[in-house]
């Protein structure tokens, strides 16, 4: 049985352990600042709770440790814990900068240990099957992907860490728009960026947003000083154009913009709802469009994508090896360029040149 510990008590925290107990392994301990949440964690599952991240990352009874901790936080616990010698999976994003995506690449270089990035959308069954299609070349090249989260009311935890940028380096975009970036580059193997364009804008403020129910917990009179709406484009080197949509909360009225993913390519297409039980193929025969319904078999998808990251991350612990398709610190680092590059474009107005 893999045994691991939990740096993060928090939300995300929890549906790790949830998905690390339903694949069979063995949550050991847990660290977190909030010693009455990190208390209550511990009676929940059953495990020990060590009062500092050291005392976690010194015990010989942990292989590896799930990095569960907002975002300013990761690239220091991600090191010590490779450091430390443990195995790492690290939620996304990867870091606050370039320069500590190459600090942890380094750290996880002299361990010798696997490094995992939460990159859970990949195992969602809807993107699994997509990627066996396009694997399969029924696609033919692929030419476009647009790539679409959009969220009526979604931003989470207004005036804590989430939306506080000193903390979190970002927006909807450093949020949820790195599950897209990295999913819609790696459906599509176009991992080259050539140019990038991207356009942020906030809406809403403290005072004119309003919700029925928030991921994370709000902070009054807390801070909010970033995006809650991105729109952006990337162009490969090959010529394969990415589209971007991405919002915590809009004034459009709900469904307007199916979330997911549509791929095209020179023989066919793709519509990808990450969540659903069935994905749509269009394609031609006889030279008029056809269109097929891909039935998937799943019980509930949220909970099986995250099932599949803990079976990868087991895997990886106990073959020091990443299984292929699982994301690895480099596909981390990517992810964070594209994010720079979005954020840069959008600073001064118009598209630019990949570096």
């Amino acid at each position: 049985m893999t045994s691991i510990g939990l740096i993060g008590a928090g939300m995300i925290g929890h549906v790790h352990a949830e998905a690390a107990k339903r694949v069979g392994t063995k949550i050991v301990s847990v660290h977190d600042p909030r010693q009455e949440r990190c208390e209550v964690f511990g009676d929940e599952f059953s495990c020990e709770v060590d009062g500092s991240v050291e005392s976690l990352l010194a015990r010989d009874d942990i292989e590896g440790v799930i990095v569960a901790v907002p975002n300013d936080l990761h690239a220091e616990f991600a090191i010590a814990s490779l450091k430390a010698g443990k195995h790492v999976l690290l939620e996304k994003p990867m870091a606050m900068s370039l320069r500590q995506c190459d600090e942890i690449i380094a750290a996880r270089e002299a361990s010798g240990k696997v490094l995992q990035m939460g990159f859970v959308c990949r195992f969602s069954p809807a993107a699994l099957r997509a990627k066996q299609i396009i694997e399969r070349g029924e696609l033919g090249e692929i030419q476009h992907v647009q790539a679409t989260l959009i969220r009526q009311r979604g931003i989470p935890g207004l005036g804590g860490w989430f939306t506080t940028k000193a903390r979190s380096g970002g927006g909807c975009l450093i949020d949820i728009g790195v599950h897209l970036i990295d999913l819609a580059m790696y459906l599509s193997s176009k991992q080259s960026p050539l140019r990038v364009y991207g356009k942020c804008t906030q809406t809403f403020t403290t005072e004119t947003y309003a919700y029925d129910e928030m991921w994370s917990t709000p902070v009054v009179g807390g801070t909010f000083d970033v995006e809650d709406r991105v729109r952006a484009s990337l162009t490969d080197v090959s010529g394969t154009t990415l589209a971007f949509n991405v919002a915590w909360a809009t004034h459009l009225p709900e469904k307007t913009l199916n979330d997911g993913i549509l791929i095209e390519g020179t023989l066919g297409s793709l519509v990808v709802d990450l969540w659903s039980d069935e994905i749509t193929r269009g394609y031609a025969s006889s030279g008029f469009p056809k269109t097929e319904s891909i039935s998937i078999s799943l019980t509930e998808a949220w909970d099986e994508a995250f099932d599949g990251e803990h079976r990868a991350f087991a895997n990886g612990i106990a073959t020091n090896q990443l299984d292929v398709g699982t994301g690895t610190g480099e596909d981390g680092r990517l992810v964070q360029q594209v994010v720079e590059a979005i954020y840069a474009s959008d600073n001064i107005g118009h598209e630019i040149a990949f570096t």
